[in-house]
């Protein structure tokens, strides 16, 4: 296939980045956006389904292919085969320049990497997600984002309710459906995190009752979940809501504290939770590092420390410490582990990517996050605001959580939340807030 000089080629068209997409928005039509929306509903259940065993759903030779695959590959043809016929859309410069700058530390970073493969795993990863967030920028519809929202929370309400009945079963740390309880924790907690941002924003009283109710339930989750740093970045996450409440901004703090007494009151109210609570907040107490996970984690980050000292430019390679870390750490160290990440992407890519990974990282995370700020200071609908509110927190909370954006699983909801905010953007680009409004309320 071959293509004139003045023609650009789908694929140049897919991938180029615009200052400003006014007048360049691809209008998707209802029906589409509505599949779009769908399998954005599906994802994040394939992810739970993934993270039972984390094992693979099927292999073709050695790649193997996990539930979120297989979501995200049907949306790719979906979002590919319409693009054929009714032309590619452009992905925002604002994101797609920090993104293309990782990928070229990335890609430098894995040139002198021991383990090749999965340094190209590394590279292959940001470029799947980095389509997962172009693909899901076609939906614009605030409803249709809304709805993906509402499925999250809805998935993890059920969640919830599984781990409830099993703490009352007598289970100290429930799990959920999840094969362990900090994926069951990490995810009740970033969905409090959203339903808090909801609730806040959210003026009819039968609406903001309902997330009251939603907000309560997902913070009971996150609290029988038993892992400390998902409640540190809940709190975080809410106080940014907070920050850009806005002229209500003292009115919410109140709200945000009294919820956070009203966690605190569940926890002393409740016998076994409270004595769960009080053991895993006395952790640090234990001398064994196969017993304490906050020791355990400071010699991993001493060996990554190690790594960045000896490749400080371009670090040992994407997704190469967990090889190296068995030769620089034993079983026992590792708290019974074979290997183990950084548990930080902070240091894990200093060690990994060296300062020019480090530096285009931050700058990708720092983009992600205006992209919701933006948003927010351009006066848009009352529902769109929540959907902003809502995203911002999502993704305070994860950069909290210090978990590497480009992983398998968590991952996917990342990127697909990304192509959401995008879409959102894209469509306050072109739209009046008086229009935007009435098309919204």
């Amino acid at each position: 296939m071959s293509s004139s000089a003045s023609s650009p080629t789908p694929l140049l068209n897919a991938f180029r980045a615009t200052n400003s997409v006014s007048g360049q928005v691809v209008m998707t039509g209802t029906g589409f956006e509505n599949l779009l929306a769908f399998l954005g509903c599906l994802l994040p259940i394939a992810v739970c389904v993934y993270s039972v065993d984390a094992e693979a759903l099927f292999s073709v030779g050695d790649v193997e292919f996990t539930q979120p695959d297989v979501v995200f590959i049907v949306v790719g043809l979906v979002v590919i085969t319409r693009a054929m016929f009714k032309g590619f859309h452009s992905l925002q410069k604002s994101f797609f320049l920090p993104l293309f700058f990782f990928l070229l530390s990335a890609i430098a970073s894995s040139i002198n990497a021991s383990d090749k493969l999965r340094a190209v795993a590394g590279v292959v990863q940001i470029l799947e997600f980095g389509l997962l967030a172009w693909c899901f920028s076609l939906i614009t519809s605030p409803k249709l984002s809304l709805r993906i929202v509402h499925s999250i929370l809805g998935l993890f309400i059920f969640e919830t309710v599984v781990a409830t009945l099993q703490f009352a079963a007598g289970e100290a740390i429930p799990t959920g459906t999840f094969g362990g309880h900090q994926q069951f924790a990490f995810y009740t907690s970033f969905s409090a995190a959203m339903a808090f941002a909801l609730f806040v924003n959210e003026k009819r009283k039968n609406i903001r009752s309902a997330y009251l109710v939603v907000l309560l339930i997902l913070l009971f989750g996150s609290l029988i979940g038993q892992e400390r740093a998902p409640w540190l970045s809940f709190l975080v996450a809410g106080f940014v809501v907070v920050l850009y409440a806005g002229k209500r901004r003292k009115q919410l703090l109140i709200t945000f504290a009294a919820t956070v007494v009203t966690a605190v009151i569940l926890v002393a109210s409740i016998p076994q939770l409270r004595e769960v609570t009080i053991s895993r907040l006395a952790e640090t107490e234990n001398d064994s590092e196969r017993n304490n996970s906050l020791l355990s984690r400071l010699a991993l980050w001493g060996v990554a420390y190690q790594f960045f000292v000896e490749h400080p430019i371009l670090g040992v390679g994407p997704k190469n410490f967990t090889s190296l870390v068995p030769h620089y750490l034993s079983v026992e160290d590792m708290m019974g582990s074979d290997t183990l990440d950084t548990h930080n992407v902070w240091i894990g890519t200093l060690a990994e990517q060296g300062v020019i990974g480090f530096v285009t990282y931050v700058i990708l995370c720092i983009a992600i996050l205006r992209l919701a700020t933006r948003v927010l200071r351009r006066g848009p609908s009352s529902m769109v605001r929540s959907l902003c509110l809502a995203f911002l927190a999502y993704h305070v909370f994860w950069f909290t959580m210090s978990q590497h954006y480009f992983s398998k699983g968590t991952g996917h909801i990342h990127f697909m939340i990304v192509g959401l905010m995008l879409g959102l953007s894209r469509s306050t680009d072109t739209l009046e807030p008086l229009k935007l409004r009435s098309e919204t309320n």
